[in-house]
């Protein structure tokens, strides 16, 4: 099992932030890679079975779907049913420790099976370009703590 997870120490409240990225649907709020995802499923995007899909009808559509929201934990856990890249198996968690009450850390975790290759390539394309640079932009909003 091939894992990828970056973290950055942030100084803001743990709830803050939360409120910013704890919403499913909200990511292009927050990471400035992402355009706002097309949502499908439940009402509310943010139980489980929502799912946010980017670029819709195109060759690159990418579909996460929701399998947990934890309000108390800080914590969302996803997965792509279908991912562009050779991996099975795959999970995500996004989770924000609070560590005092001015200061957390957001942890970005994603685990799958895969060739040791893959694994090498999705530590850049998704570990460094898609993750750090999500939380590269939560640093930059609250600052390093």
């Amino acid at each position: 099992m091939a894992t990828l997870r970056r973290s950055v120490d942030l100084a803001a409240p743990a709830a803050e932030v939360w409120d910013l990225i704890g919403d499913f649907s909200s990511i292009h709020r927050w990471h400035p890679e992402v355009s706002a995802p097309v949502m499908r499923g439940p009402a509310s995007p943010n139980t489980p079975r929502a799912e946010r899909v980017f670029g819709e009808r195109t060759e690159q559509e990418l579909v996460e779907r929701l399998v947990e929201r934890d309000e108390s934990a800080r914590r969302l856990v996803y997965t792509m049913p279908d991912p562009p890249f050779p991996i099975t198996d795959h999970r995500a968690v996004l989770e924000v420790v609070e560590r005092d009450a001015q200061h957390c850390t957001v942890v970005w975790t994603a685990t799958f099976e895969c060739s040791a290759e893959t694994a090498q390539e999705l530590e850049s394309t998704m570990g460094d370009g898609v993750f750090a640079v999500g939380l590269d932009a939560l640093a930059h909003r609250y600052g390093r703590g």
